[in-house]
């Protein structure tokens, strides 16, 4: 018995039939099979019912079902501590971060490992916001850089970074003639926002959550019906070519309005914010290098602040203690979500 007919069991089971699981492993149905005959024969009874309609377990495959995936949980819980002790050897530590908080911390946080901690190596991976989550969850990344919104206290041990202002995005360009008064403002209040076409993301994603708590939150229904892909540069150009406003944090597109072809005016009454957070996964251990990247990324939070690259307050401490996101107790060095 090997780990593959231990899956090719365990998904032929859940998806009901063995050309299902087929297709969702991306394998041959003829090799599944081969594999499910040589499972049963190892184990001396049959343990799936095959028929038209699909495959049911028989009573000693709903013996065998309990075990197998024991089995197959230990061998991932297996593979993944492997994989940690490998990673702390090399001092390799895998972030995860959504495209806007990439856009301020990548750059400076790769420069920083390479010139001042050659015995580090930093990965960054970067997606939506429920993709980072998942990532985290199944120790495919060690560090999440995220937002309150995606914190989940069932996994997460979390530290909070910076409290970042939001900002609406307006285009420039001639092609953008329409917001040509809106470009001449500081601040908008939130209801205001009721009046422009934005290219919002859905409630999958921590933003979209996060308009969607202020629109609540104020009474104020904002106007979501313009196309957008989900995909931050690419609305980014079309705020550029006038198709509509978008609501981000500077970290999103502090160097489009570096090059002048953007303008930012603050949301205020209520003053729109939210919180950035680094995460990790408490089912394992952190590692050295783990630590010493947390304390690198809040070195590099801190310097594009000041750098007014990421607008917005402070929240981390490297050295004192910090402050539970929502009991509000003070806990040494980390913060536990509850």
């Amino acid at each position: 018995m090997n780990s593959k007919q231990l899956q090719y069991f365990l998904v032929s089971v859940q998806k009901g039939s063995i050309a299902a699981a087929a297709r969702d492993l991306d394998i041959a149905q003829p090799a599944i099979s081969q594999q499910l005959a040589n499972l049963e024969r190892e184990m001396g009874t049959k343990l799936l019912e095959r028929s038209f309609r699909g495959v049911t377990l028989t009573p000693a495959g709903n013996v065998f079902i309990k075990h197998a995936r024991k089995l197959s949980e230990d061998i991932n819980a297996a593979k993944m501590e492997l994989q940690q002790l490998a990673a702390s050897k090399l001092g390799k530590v895998r972030v995860g971060m959504l495209p806007s908080i990439g856009n301020v911390l990548s750059m400076p946080l790769i420069a920083e490992v390479n010139r001042w901690h050659p015995h580090l190596k930093i990965e960054i991976s970067t997606g939506p916001s429920y993709a980072v989550k998942e990532w985290l969850q199944s120790n495919q990344v060690d560090i999440a850089l995220t937002y309150e919104q995606e914190v989940d206290p069932g996994f997460m041990v979390t530290e909070p970074l910076i409290e970042e202002c939001m900002y609406l995005v307006v285009g420039v360009s001639d092609s953008a003639e329409n917001y040509q008064q809106l470009r001449e403002r500081d601040s908008v209040n939130f209801w205001e926002l009721s009046q422009f076409e934005l290219l919002t993301p859905g409630l999958k994603d921590a933003l979209g959550r996060l308009i969607d708590k202020y629109e609540r939150q104020t009474g104020v229904a904002l106007k979501h019906d313009k196309a957008y892909s989900g995909q931050l540069m690419t609305g980014l150009r079309q705020v550029i070519q006038g198709e509509g406003l978008m609501i981000l944090p500077s970290s999103a597109m502090y160097h489009l309005e570096e090059s002048n072809v953007i303008k930012t005016i603050k949301i205020v009454q209520p003053e729109m914010k939210r919180l950035v957070i680094a995460a990790t996964n408490n089912s394992l251990a952190m590692s050295d290098a783990t630590m010493r990247m947390l304390d690198i990324i809040k070195r590099v939070t801190t310097l594009e602040q000041s750098l007014q690259h990421w607008r917005g307050e402070l929240i981390h401490s490297p050295v004192a203690a910090v402050t539970n996101i929502k009991a509000n107790t003070i806990v040494p060095n980390r913060m536990v979500v509850v």
